[in-house]
């Protein structure tokens, strides 16, 4: 592998030049003369179209690594530190593509777990003194953790989800989502003074719209739980307006927004919310 290059490729990408970082990790692909070596620069390409947003393109990318994986597999003997590391990264990267593509939430959080079990990752009890074997592996651990804490929300387990949540420390990526997630968590449980300030950051931080709709339903919610109707009325009006139908078909928004202007005296506003059920 041309190693040069291939730190350039991951130092574009993570400085968010993500066309030049993809023709990079390409480039060190076509001319990599070892199947791992490979199947490892198409799989970091895949992360950088995924991140990117291009889904479609990284779960097609990712295909041609898995085939190369597979190979190295069937005619590799022995411990191999670098096929391992990549074999880490693909089930991480294999599962998260899963996640993103929304339409098999079960499925994403078991090839999660299942990376858990296979690479043997848990939570560091000292990370002050971690070897980079221990670190990378680390990274991984946290990264997989947010992301099924996540899909245990969007399933309703939110129980489940709120402990892994709370132990996220500065988390390097999805802030705004770890925001909103929390924000949904405290709303489960009726803190709604604890979900409040969740929820305005991860609007402040810049949510995607499957999102940000939610976050104004939460946070109407939550004004309308401490009292604060007229507020209530400005979020639900908001996801009114931004919501997909399948979101407003079982959320119960144009009754919460009867609610809201019978509280504020809105009557004529009332009976028109109340004739949307």
């Amino acid at each position: 592998m041309d190693e040069p290059k291939f730190i350039n490729a991951c130092q574009l990408r993570d400085q968010g030049r993500f066309t030049e970082a993809y023709r990079e990790f390409i480039e060190v692909a076509e001319a990599a003369s070892d199947s791992l070596d490979k199947a490892g620069a198409l799989l970091y390409a895949s992360n950088t179209l995924e991140i990117s947003g291009q889904i479609e393109a990284a779960t097609s990318k990712l295909k041609e690594a898995q085939v190369l994986m597979e190979d190295r597999r069937a005619s590799a003997s022995g411990v191999d530190e670098k096929r391992a590391a990549f074999e880490l990264f693909l089930d991480y990267e294999t599962a998260t593509l899963l996640w993103l593509q929304g339409r098999s939430p079960n499925a994403a959080l078991d090839k999660f777990d299942a990376a858990i079990k296979k690479h043997g990752l848990a939570a560091a009890v000292n990370k002050q003194n971690l070897t980079p074997k221990e670190a990378h592996s680390q990274d991984f651990y946290e990264s997989i953790q947010m992301r099924r804490s996540f899909i245990l929300a969007d399933l309703g387990r939110w129980k489940e989800a709120m402990p892994i949540l709370e132990g996220l420390e500065s988390p390097r990526e999805y802030k705004e989502a770890v925001a909103f997630y929390l924000g949904h968590c405290y709303v489960c449980c009726g803190e709604y003074s604890k979900a409040k300030p969740y929820l305005l950051s991860a609007l402040n931080l810049g949510l995607p719209p499957n999102l940000k709709f939610r976050a104004h339903a939460e946070l109407g919610i939550v004004y309308m739980a401490l009292g604060g109707y007229a507020r209530a009325k400005i979020e639900f009006e908001t996801t009114l307006q931004t919501a997909d139908t399948n979101y407003l078909k079982d959320s119960a928004i144009s009754k919460r927004l009867e609610i809201c202007c019978r509280q504020l005296g809105l009557q004529d506003e009332a009976e028109h919310y109340a004739r949307m059920k």
